[in-house]
């Protein structure tokens, strides 16, 4: 274990933002080379990385994914492996996720399952929700195409250790909406010869946060938040001729985020009518709901039984969004959390540090996953 905890060490050293992890590419293309894959696509969806090892007999191809990519965050810790690229780091425990693969690797490496395949891929771009779409409009998916697929994120605020698992929603479906209506500007003095958007904006404004007490009583969760709004630029001189709302929706059900972005989009295009104002929208970073399969919850508990690891149930899923749940497209997915500490600081916390500890739980998961996926 130790070498691949001084591995995860050059990895939170060395954090990279979505769609920029080069040098994180080329770290894990080295390790996994060393493993001898029988197959390596060394570039997939950017620099997402993707390593076969086949069975002696045909069979089952499952899936193992792990994330790679970092956040903009600055490391305020004194660690000896603190990051080097400023204001960016780990901050999310992809760094330990991708080093869990790497020690899956070494153990391929050294036995090959009996029968059928086994991929790991490490996927870029997570965070932002492109790395999964990226991965899987490669022309090169084909080749690593999944029967099964499966995936994992450390939780604090849960016992180290401690597998958590759910049926069907896991995690949130989410995606930013950018809303934006022009008019004309006119000098300040003189308003009258342009045409503002600044009472659209309020009326949209007052709508909004009384949609949003509307869908508090929505099952299951579907909820938005405003994120951002501009109103003109940032000058004494002239009367605004632009403005923009920027929300966050997200939900527990799809078709419920399509439902009310759908509504909000309507309401904006009817009052830009109304008022003689252009409206486009623009949707970013989407997420999906990880919706973990019936019989993947299954294997999972049954590999956590086994393993003598404390199982845990989620009585809803969590807000925030895991870019995964769009594998659910193409097969079956299980997903789980994996405990990093009852006192570890929150995601996205400044202070977090994924534990070292957990690596090795980690790896004993997806390992027995494996073996009962290709057995079973």
């Amino acid at each position: 274990m130790d070498t691949l905890i001084e591995l995860r060490h050059i990895l939170h050293q060395h954090p990279e933002l979505s769609g920029n992890e080069k040098l994180t590419n080329r770290i894990l293309n080295e390790w996994v080379k060393q493993t001898q894959p029988d197959l390596q696509i060394e570039r997939i969806g950017g620099y997402g990385l993707a390593a076969v090892y086949k069975g002696t007999q045909p069979g089952k191809r499952i899936l193992i994914r792990g994330d790679i990519d970092a956040l903009h965050i600055p490391e305020p810790n004194d660690l000896p492996y603190r990051s080097q690229n400023q204001g960016i780091s780990h901050k999310c425990g992809h760094d330990g996720h991708a080093t869990i693969l790497c020690g899956l690797a070494q153990w391929l490496g050294e036995q090959r399952p009996d029968q059928g395949e086994v991929v790991l891929l490490f996927q870029p771009a997570e965070e932002t929700g492109h790395g999964a779409k990226a991965i899987l409009e490669d022309p090169l998916f084909e080749q690593i195409k999944p029967d099964v697929a499966y995936g994992l994120h450390n939780l604090p605020g849960f016992e180290k250790g401690q597998i958590m698992v759910r049926e069907g929603c896991f995690a949130a479906a989410s995606f930013g909406l950018k809303l934006c209506f022009d008019g004309r500007t006119a000098h300040a003095s003189q308003p009258e010869t342009g045409h503002s958007p600044s009472e659209l904006l309020a009326q949209l404004i007052h709508f909004l946060e009384k949609k949003r007490e509307q869908l508090k009583a929505v099952k299951p969760m579907t909820t938005f938040v405003i994120t951002h709004a501009i109103l003109g630029e940032e000058t004494f001189g002239v009367a605004p001729g632009h403005a923009e709302i920027w929300l966050t929706l997200r939900s527990f059900d799809d078709r419920n985020l399509e439902l009310m972005s759908t509504e909000i989009i309507e309401f904006c295009l009817s009052k830009a009518k109304d008022y003689l104002f252009d409206f486009s929208f623009s949707e970013h970073e989407a997420f999906a709901a990880t919706n973990s399969n019936v019989d993947c919850v299954r294997v999972i508990e049954k590999a956590a039984k086994n393993l003598e690891l404390s199982l845990g149930h989620l009585n809803e899923p969590f807000r925030w969004s895991e870019d995964f749940g769009r594998f659910g497209s193409v097969c079956p997915i299980g997903f789980f959390g994996l405990g990093s500490g009852l006192d570890q600081p929150a995601l996205h916390n400044p202070e977090f540090d994924f534990p070292d500890d957990i690596l090795e739980t980690g790896m004993m998961m997806f390992w027995d996953i494996i073996r009962l996926e290709l057995e079973g």
